[in-house]
């Protein structure tokens, strides 16, 4: 469930309220009791959980870092290999 956050154009309170999506908007200042409470736009946050976020340890993905070495016996290349960028 998100927050909203709502402010009253009347006394100038704010709160913020946790809601369901379809809950109606809040319209009653609980400090002035005025039908005069507006929604207003904020920035919203957001927690990536779980495998294959970043900064995980547990990344799907092989990377350079990750990606499997070759063995030191395999460096006998082909000439057409040594002239590749990715040869070590």
């Amino acid at each position: 469930m998100p927050f909203y956050e709502y402010k009253c154009s009347n006394c100038g309170h704010t709160l913020t309220k946790l809601q369901k999506i379809n809950d109606p908007a809040l319209t009653t200042c609980p400090e002035c009791h005025q039908e005069t409470l507006v929604k207003l736009i904020s920035a919203t946050a957001c927690e990536l959980k779980g495998v294959g976020v970043f900064g995980s340890s547990k990344h799907p993905f092989a990377t350079e870092s990750t990606a499997p070495k070759p063995s030191p016996a395999s460096s006998s290349a082909s000439p057409a290999c040594a002239s590749c960028p990715h040869a070590s």
